[in-house]
């Protein structure tokens, strides 16, 4: 679950940007996560999170974007979805109001477990700024460690 919401935040810290560059690389720093709940046999699905991080998203031109980035998720219960974690997140880059969202689908790479990997893939969007400009677009994320995670997206819009 750990590595789930690591995932998310990975996401919407790359896309916490409203710059005109295409497409993006981000790395995520993440905080610890607060667990609730958690039901089924072993109580390890049905759970959910909070987690909070840093994030620091490098543009086409080389230029970055730092901000924060804050998610929620939740265990899915096993074979009822196509993910194994949802994640749902806000970033919101440094010296800005407006934050970017982020929906992630997650799976763990390996069999489940707090320090399992997660893969991650979402949508983005972007609604904001001084013209009121609305981006959409995809992202990855590989959350590879309780603190640590790394992405990739692409605006479309």
């Amino acid at each position: 679950m750990k590595n789930l919401y690591g995932a998310a935040l990975a996401a919407a810290l790359c896309c916490a940007s409203a710059a005109n560059a295409e497409n993006f690389t981000y790395e995520i720093t993440w905080g610890d996560v607060n667990m609730v709940g958690g039901i089924g046999a072993d109580g390890t699905w049905g759970r959910g999170g909070s987690v909070e991080g840093t994030y620091v998203t490098t543009l086409e031109d080389d230029s970055t974007v730092n901000g924060a980035i804050r998610c929620v998720g939740m265990d899915q219960a096993p074979s009822a979805t196509m993910f194994a974690v949802m994640l749902a997140c806000d970033a919101v880059r440094d010296g800005a109001a407006d934050a970017t969202t982020i929906a992630y689908g997650c799976n763990y790479i390996g069999d489940p477990g707090p320090d399992t990997p997660l893969g991650c893939v979402g949508g983005i969007r972007f609604a904001g700024g001084a013209t009121g400009e609305v981006r959409r677009g995809s992202v990855t994320m590989h959350w590879h460690s309780a603190t640590e995670a790394h992405g990739t997206g692409q605006w479309y819009e």
